[in-house]
């Protein structure tokens, strides 16, 4: 595929959530790592329906920290835990220091060195992914898109247009890497050709979406695009 920008979903493709957000949630709440692990399942799945549900609230898009913080404290009451307010914060913001893949540098490195673009995609505030982005090698990503730009979330198209929106640069000269099939989902529906790396073996919900390529991990995308 020949294009100008490769873009990133950050969470689900870049960033090993789970692996960094566990240990902390079993250490702060002095849970096993069995529970651990399903409370940050949980926190994610919230935090998710919460984003969806702004989409089609007719209300401004609530801030994706926010629902973060909702999310959180829904699995708190779920678990009937309780903490200070300065833990709960410590918590939240480590969604600013999630670790990457860990052939996730060398794989974006690639692509660049193929001459393309790189640019974070992602359902975040802006704040959080400017954070995000200091956890990669410097000089990884060339432009960071935010839903909150779009003033929606994944996957309305709104998120999906930002690189032309905001860089000027054509849909059909975007190769977008997801993570999940949500944004699969999102990114072919809005005309954007789409690599899917699906490390979790997960499937695609609506067949009808299909990724225009589907790879195990983030060190197959190099070999898959080229410089416009």
């Amino acid at each position: 595929m020949r294009a100008k920008l490769v873009t990133y979903d950050v969470y689900m493709a870049l960033l090993d959530i789970e692996g960094s957000l566990a240990p902390i949630v079993s250490k702060t709440l002095n849970l096993n790592a069995e529970t651990a692990v399903a409370f940050v399942r949980l926190w994610r799945g919230k935090q998710m329906e919460r984003a969806a549900a702004s989409n089609s609230l007719a209300k401004p898009r609530t801030p994706f920290r926010e629902c973060t913080v909702m999310a959180l404290d829904y699995c708190l009451g779920r678990h009937k835990l309780s903490m200070p307010s300065s833990t709960r914060n410590d918590l939240v913001l480590a969604w600013d220091r999630m670790n990457p893949w860990p052939e996730a540098d060398a794989a974006i490195a690639a692509v660049r060195n193929k001459g393309l673009k790189t640019a974070i995609l992602s359902n975040g505030d802006q704040d959080m992914l400017d954070a995000v982005a200091r956890n990669f090698s410097p000089g990884t990503f060339d432009h960071i898109l935010s839903s909150e730009t779009a003033e929606y979330y994944k996957p309305h198209p709104a998120v999906y247009d930002l690189p032309t929106k905001v860089l000027g640069i054509n849909m059909d000269e975007v190769v977008h890497v997801a993570g999940s099939p949500n944004d699969v989902t999102g990114a072919v529906a809005a005309g954007m050709r789409c690599i899917w790396s699906n490390r979790h073996r997960d499937r695609i919900l609506d067949s009808a979406y299909p990724p225009t390529v589907e790879i195990s991990d983030l060190s197959g995308v190099a070999d898959l695009v080229d410089a416009s």
